[in-house]
């Protein structure tokens, strides 16, 4: 199903905190409140729609309705040309209105054939936090168009990523590093080949990107099987829902997987 502009309402139905209409109580006088649905039209005046949202789960009902939220945003013309890329640039804006977090825009890549997002970290490009303090409004529109200006570098950057082929040593060196990102490894043992599993034909070629996906996938969507050291009992993994961790997890193993391009392209480079 192709994405679609979503509406107030329905990005209220997805997240109530978008639209809360003051901050927490206790925030001290030097935070200055900004509603995120307050600056939805600013997105739209620079061609980027909102088509997901989501909030992070409370515990504790007082922070209900001011909790970390997070919305993605696609461009007019992907929206317009749905299948006409392997993979879109998004902008994902996460806030809060409990002092927990800045407004903060990060460069996402969604993967269409798994419906999949992967989070670029910030140390990649000009990254922008923008904190509640001395607020305006324009300094959203500014960091639009820096997060925007990066794009081609990245899409650079993936198709790199495509031209690289993986040996077994090195795939299995990938995903022991996603083992490493994801669990507790004096905990859990988990075996590394169960992270390169092919889910569609289209991930077969052990390309770098090809790679990097599957253990991306394995992740953040769960089904790993491994056992606990301590107990002895066997465990499946969950899939991550928390948006802190959905998006730390993206951006440590983008962060790998870039590592492993800088080794390998100088190899490339000599070949050529």
């Amino acid at each position: 199903m192709s994405a679609r502009p979503l509406t107030n309402a329905e990005l209220y139905a997805q997240a109530p905190s978008i639209f809360a209409s003051e901050p927490i109580e206790g925030v001290s006088n030097r935070y200055n409140f900004v509603p995120t649905h307050s600056i939805l039209d600013t997105f739209r005046e620079q061609g980027y729609y909102p088509i997901m949202a989501g909030e992070s789960k409370v515990r504790n009902q007082e922070n209900f309705g001011y909790q970390k939220h997070i919305i993605q945003f696609r461009s007019i013309d992907n929206l317009l040309r749905p299948k006409s890329n392997e993979e879109y640039a998004d902008i994902i804006l996460s806030n809060s209105h409990n002092r927990t977090s800045s407004f903060v825009l990060d460069l996402a890549y969604w993967r269409i054939i798994c419906q999949n997002m992967l989070v670029v970290p910030s140390h990649s490009f000009q990254h922008h936090s923008i904190i509640h303090s001395g607020f305006q409004e324009h300094k959203i529109g500014a960091a639009i168009t820096e997060v925007v200006s990066f794009m081609p570098e990245m899409e650079e950057k993936i198709n790199l990523f495509k031209s690289i082929t993986l040996s077994p040593v090195e795939q299995l060196s990938l995903a022991k590093a996603a083992v490493d990102i994801r669990f507790d490894t004096d905990v859990h043992h988990i075996a590394e080949d169960e992270l390169l599993q092919v889910h569609r034909i289209e991930d077969e070629d052990p390309t770098l990107w090809n790679v990097f996906n599957r253990v991306q996938e394995s992740i953040i969507g769960g089904g790993i099987k491994g056992h606990n050291k301590q107990t002895g009992r066997n465990i499946t993994s969950k899939a991550i829902t928390s948006i802190d961790t959905k998006l730390k997890l993206n951006k440590e193993l983008w962060s790998v997987t870039d590592m492993i391009a800088s080794y390998k392209e100088p190899v490339m480079a000599m070949a050529a």
